[in-house]
Formats: structure tokens, sequence, C-alpha cells
């Protein structure tokens, strides 16, 4: 399966859906047609734009299709291999701006910031399992276009203006508009490096309860490199240099696990530092018996009748599995031998301290003591 998650979301959007370039709308234009057709989204943002202005938002009608792919992308994939995406259309950036765009928007629930490969995606599925919810899996905007329009590429800090945070506002309510009549609660789960943003996703959504999911790094990095990760094709590029707080171009021939470890370790200490806006989970304490508290004393959700066994389904299956085909089995010893002890090590000083304060910390819904 082709990691399109790895990939700046325009591009894979602009490959998938390649009439969506066909048609630049006005703002009164597009505006028209997004009240109009009840599936119109934000699917991508390109940060560049041919008439100026700052970026341009790639927009497609995916009908009432339910967000419950392991991550949206292959959603806007499914759809398009079907031959089910409607009109497709892009606008100026600047229509983020419009309050106009927000159709029935479902204002988020829940906010879930991760580290990657540490069971943010079974969090995620097994909340879209049931129909009430809308879950932004990974939403493509969010990955890259929005912030490397509002950062011109990363050459200068992602600002909490006004407007800044109006514009991400109205984008995560746009994507989480009402398309089906029982649909009453929406989730994002952001990508992990979004993690870095969390101060400023914060001010955007300030009384929205958020959790921050979180792995021993020597796995996470053994399970990138099986794979690969969005923060791999950043490397040697401005992006990098907001990763990791070093100058970029040192990441150009830094070696992969190292610049990993680092990435990694700058997404602990922004959890850490969050000041009880995140409640912290370590993976080994999520499971169908812990799924309870992890809805109502991390994200502050009740479920209906019926929704705790609806979604513990999903403890069952991979979580990369949207056909419920694959079952689970923990490789954790698996992923900690595929790491050399001297590459264990270095992970270790760049990462375990992080942990250890973030499994103690009172912030943690199952405070733990670090091995």
């Amino acid at each position: 399966m082709k990691a399109l998650y790895a990939l700046p979301d325009h591009e894979v959007v602009m490959e998938l859906i390649p009439r969506i370039a066909d048609t630049h709308l006005s703002a009164d234009a597009a505006v028209a047609r997004i009240r109009a057709v009840n599936g119109l989204v934000p699917v991508a943002i390109d940060p560049e734009s041919e008439t100026g202005g700052g970026g341009k938002v790639l927009w497609a009608d995916i009908g009432d299709h339910l967000f419950q792919e392991w991550q949206f992308m292959y959603t806007v994939q499914t759809l398009a291999q079907r031959g089910q995406i409607g009109e497709a259309f892009t606008t100026d950036f600047s229509i983020l701006l419009d309050d106009r765009i927000l159709a029935d928007p479902i204002y988020p629930s829940g906010l879930i910031f991760h580290v990657s490969r540490c069971g943010s995606t079974l969090t995620a599925k097994a909340i879209a399992r049931s129909p009430r919810h809308v879950v932004l899996n990974q939403a493509g905007p969010l990955q890259r276009g929005f912030w490397a329009t509002i950062t011109d590429d990363w050459a200068r800090e992602a600002e909490p203006t006004p407007d800044n945070l109006r514009a991400f506002r109205n984008l995560v309510l746009a994507m989480a508009r009402r398309r089906r009549p029982d649909q009453l609660y929406s989730f994002v789960k952001f990508i992990s490096w979004n993690t870095l943003y969390l101060d400023f996703i914060s001010k955007a959504f300030p009384e929205v309860p958020a959790v921050f999911l979180y792995r021993n790094a020597v796995e996470v990095i053994a399970s990138v490199l099986r794979e690969t990760t969005a923060i791999l094709w950043a490397k040697g590029r401005p992006q990098a240099g907001f990763l990791t707080g070093l100058p970029w171009r040192e990441t150009i021939d830094m070696d992969v696990k190292r610049y990993l470890a680092i990435c990694f370790a700058e997404y602990f200490r922004v959890a850490l530092n969050a000041g009880g806006r995140v409640s912290h989970i370590n993976y080994t304490s999520i499971s169908p018996e812990s799924f309870p508290v992890i809805l109502r004393q991390g994200l502050h959700f009740e479920p209906g009748d019926g929704e705790f066994e609806l979604m513990v389904e999903q403890f069952r299956f991979h979580s990369k599995d949207d056909g419920d085909k694959t079952v689970f089995t923990s490789d954790s010893a698996e992923k900690q031998s595929a790491i050399s002890a001297e590459d264990k090590a270095m992970i270790d000083r760049e990462c375990a301290a992080l942990m250890q304060q973030l499994d103690r910390s009172p912030d943690n819904l199952f405070v733990q003591s670090s091995g």
C-alpha cells in the first residue's frame, strides 16, 4: 500500500482527483456550491497559488461516506477509485476566513495527539465505529498544507494571530460538517508532528479536551523504518528545522534513527509542557478495559447506549486493515529486536527520560513507574 500519509496532501489529492485543478472558484461561487452540496469538504491545501494570496484549498464532494478508513487520505483514495467523488474545485486559501463556508458544522468533542505508531489509529477507528461520530483521522489539509501556507514553507513561525486561528477553526469545521442526519459528534486525530502545534491548536479550540498517546521510542522508530512517516519526507527540507529545533541543513546527512529520535523527543517535550491541556496515555495502557476511561476522563465524552461495545470491537483487528480481516497481535518484542543495542542507547539518550516523565505525570490517565 502506497504511504499516502507520508506525502504532501495536495500532491496526493492532485494525483487521485486530477480534474480538481481544472476549476478555480471565487469565494462567492464556492460558498454557493458548498451550501448547496452537502458532501463538499476541504481535502487538501496547496501552499502555492498561481493567483497569489498564499495557497489554495482543494474541495471535493465525498457524499455521505463515513470516515472509517484508517486514514483520511485512504477515504479519498477509496472514493476516487470507485468513481464516487462528485464535483471538485479549488479556491483561494483566504476563503477559510469566510464563515459562510460553515454549513452545519459539528464542533469537535475531542482532539487526539500522538507520537506515531502508538495506538492512535486504533483509538480513532474505534471511535469512528459509531455512525454518530465524524472522525477526521489525519485529515489531509492538516497534515502539511495548512501549516506550510501560514509559515511560507517554515520560513516563519505559525503565529496564533486572529486570522490564522480563524482560518484553522473554519478549516476543521468545514471538514467536520454534518453529512448524515445521525451525525452528532466530531473528533480530530492529528498527524503525529502536529503535536508540535499543540499550543496553536489549543488556542483555536481552548475548551476541547485532548489526549496525547505515546510509546517507547525504540518501538516507534522500528515501525517507522519498516514503513515510513511524513517526517522522513521532511528530512533535509526547511520543515525539518521546525521538527528538530535544529538548523534544517543539519538534517540532510543526519542518521535517520537519530533524526527520528530527536523529532519524537520534541513531541514528548511539548506534551510535558502542555500545562494540563492534554491527558497522557502510554501505549501499554490502551486496552478494551481502559477505553471507557480514555473516553470519559481523557476526552470527557460519554458514549450512547451500546456504543462502548461497538467501539471496542476494533481492538480485535489490526487498525490498518479496513476490512477487519487481520487479527491484532502484539509486535513490541519484534520491534525491540529490530534495533541494535547501540541505536537503542542513542534513542534512550534522547527520549527515555522524557517518556519516564510522561509515565509519572499527574496528567497521565494511568500513572505508572517506567522501567
